[in-house]
């Protein structure tokens, strides 16, 4: 059996939600573990199909960012030593690329835990807006026991679910849709139906994410071309709201 997204990626309208739904998940997990159990094989994207590339980009890094150069020969700062930001490469798949940066590490054990890796692992095209170890930090810190708690599996799910929409939107991708819609956001379609929408600010020209309640998150990235889909950093968690 092949997994893959059931829904087009073409824009679409808002639509109303109920908050965090468990229900969702579960039947979700019943439908992947139909044919092959948790033997994801089925769904991997095809090393030998997928075209050889040599283009690649550096990925968002505080470590990188945080290196200065020590004085006088001697470290002088906690970073003192320099290490180059992770790179993403253009022909490998999502999976492949966040679990490579540092800075996705939280996101990447989240992911596992909740068994979301098949839906970064297939032929796509998927968008990914991976949320940050800081910013995964600051949304943990919200529950009690954290969001890597036993009970709160279902809700890490849904969350997370959040962060996957169907179809390869990247910069120009999203550009052109928002142009056609004559300078209004568009919504995209996430992993259990709930929209997330992508807006162009009209002052700096950058573009953002929002939910239906009006919560806003900010690119930390431009877009990173992956051989299944296109991957974004966030700076902070978007989470799925009720309309």
């Amino acid at each position: 059996m092949h997994v893959r997204f059931g829904f087009s990626s073409a824009p679409g309208a808002l639509t109303r939600f109920s908050g965090l739904r468990s229900g969702a998940v579960a039947l979700l997990g019943l439908a992947l573990a139909g044919c092959h159990g948790t033997d994801w094989s089925h769904n991997y994207q095809d090393s030998f199909e997928t075209k050889a590339k040599t283009s690649m980009s550096y990925m968002p890094d505080t470590v990188a960012d945080a290196f200065e150069k020590p004085k006088n020969n001697e470290p002088s700062t906690p970073v003192a030593y320099h290490r180059p930001a992770s790179p993403s490469y253009d022909d490998r798949p999502l999976d492949e690329n966040i679990a490579a940066s540092v800075e996705l590490a939280d996101y990447t054990a989240a992911i596992r835990h909740v068994g979301l890796v098949p839906w970064i692992t297939g032929p796509g095209p998927y968008t990914v807006f991976a949320i940050p170890n800081e910013a995964m930090e600051k949304l943990s810190a919200r529950w009690l026991g954290g969001l890597m708690a036993p009970a709160m599996k279902g809700q890490l799910t849904h969350i997370l679910g959040y962060t996957i929409a169907s179809g390869k939107w990247d910069e120009k991708a999203i550009r052109k849709a928002i142009a056609r819609n004559h300078g209004r956001g568009i919504g995209l379609k996430t992993l259990y139906g709930d929209i997330i929408s992508v807006h162009i600010d009209a002052r700096t020209g950058e573009i953002f994410l929002s939910n239906p309640a009006g919560q806003v998150a900010h690119l930390w990235s431009h877009s990173l071309p992956q051989s299944n889909g296109v991957l974004y950093f966030m700076r902070d968690a978007l989470l799925p709201v009720s309309h």
